[in-house]
């Protein structure tokens, strides 16, 4: 894919947008709703399906949030951003630096006093619906969870990726992912975890050795997986992008559509390991007091790289260094 330098939004269509998202609000008695940069899998880098912050004001940098009152609006960003906002946002909306001001903070202030704050919990880890709930409580308002209000307004919204999935030869990831999955289900299982949910698609690439086209740039699946305390996984992904991968999962990875995920974590029985930190906070209520707060089991040892890893590393950097040198000796 070749960059582009196209304008990617308009700052002109912002206002139109915020209306229509406040009437939405309105028709369903709501004082706000708040629009995050992430998506289900609480990635940075999203899908064109999910680049609602985009579409709805115009912000097109990697990290930021908005906040839509009925009469005020907020998008936050940090230092990186400061000229971008500026050119991308129209001054409908107030735009805020977090290193000054916290949507947190500015929605204690901001927020009427009864008012109901929207927000999806697809989108949201549970530490952040935390402290957006003690700052409306703060403001003698009320937090509570919605379906994605922006969606049902971006009328040509793009469709869910379906990207095909393939398999990462087990000479370049070093492991087998059945290796990987009993490791990992071994140390649930000692710990008294029945189960893990996890929801980064880097983890499961990792944990699978899969690797996916679901994003630009990015070699990931969107999916949603089950990792059990005996190795076993359920993998919960659109049929259309297994393909290419028929065989390669083997008989302990079992598939099933998006749409089961939630209702297979309400099933799980006994204790649920969530990482706090990227689980949407819909999965959390739907473990509800089964919940294992803990690390995603695959971060640490994804991080620890083992020797075909390291080389195929060293070797990429030499492809890439000779296209570098390459490319600069033309424009020379």
């Amino acid at each position: 894919m070749f960059q582009s330098f196209d304008a990617a939004s308009d700052p002109a269509a912002g206002p139109a947008r915020l209306a229509a998202l406040r009437a939405v609000m309105a028709q369903r008695g709501l004082g706000g709703f708040v629009v995050p940069r992430g998506d289900a899998h609480q990635g940075e880098t999203v899908a064109p399906r999910d680049e609602r912050l985009a579409w709805l004001t115009g912000f097109t940098g990697s990290a930021g949030a908005c906040i839509a009152l009925t009469d005020r609006a907020a998008v936050f960003v940090d230092g990186r951003y400061d000229l971008q906002v500026k050119d991308q946002v129209a001054d409908v909306y107030e735009r805020l630096r977090v290193e000054t001001t916290k949507p947190a903070d500015w929605l204690r202030e901001a927020a009427p006093a009864g008012a109901r704050i929207a927000y999806d919990p697809w989108l949201h880890g549970r530490d952040e619906v935390e402290r957006l709930r003690r700052a409306a409580e703060g403001a003698g308002a009320e937090l509570v969870a919605t379906e994605n209000l922006v969606d049902l307004i971006w009328e040509d919204r793009p469709e869910a990726p379906l990207g095909a999935l393939m398999p990462h030869p087990e000479a370049l990831a070093g492991r087998s992912s059945a290796a990987k999955r009993s490791d990992l289900g071994a140390a649930l299982a000692e710990d008294g975890v029945a189960a893990a949910a996890l929801t980064l698609p880097d983890s499961l690439a990792w944990l699978l050795n899969i690797r996916g086209a679901d994003i630009p740039r990015n070699p990931i699946v969107q999916c949603f997986a089950i990792l059990h305390g005996t190795g076993a996984v359920d993998l919960f992904v659109d049929p259309v992008k297994l393909d290419n991968v028929r065989t390669h999962f083997g008989p302990d990875v079992t598939c099933h559509a998006p749409e089961a995920f939630l209702d297979a974590v309400r099933a799980l029985d006994g204790p649920v390991r969530l990482d706090k930190s990227s689980v949407p906070c819909i999965v959390a209520d739907a473990v509800g007091e089964r919940v294992d707060w803990g690390d995603d089991p695959c971060a640490l040892p994804k991080a620890c790289k083992n020797a075909a890893e390291i080389d195929g590393t060293a070797e990429a950097h030499l492809r890439d260094g000779a296209a570098v040198v390459e490319l600069l000796a033309w424009l020379d």
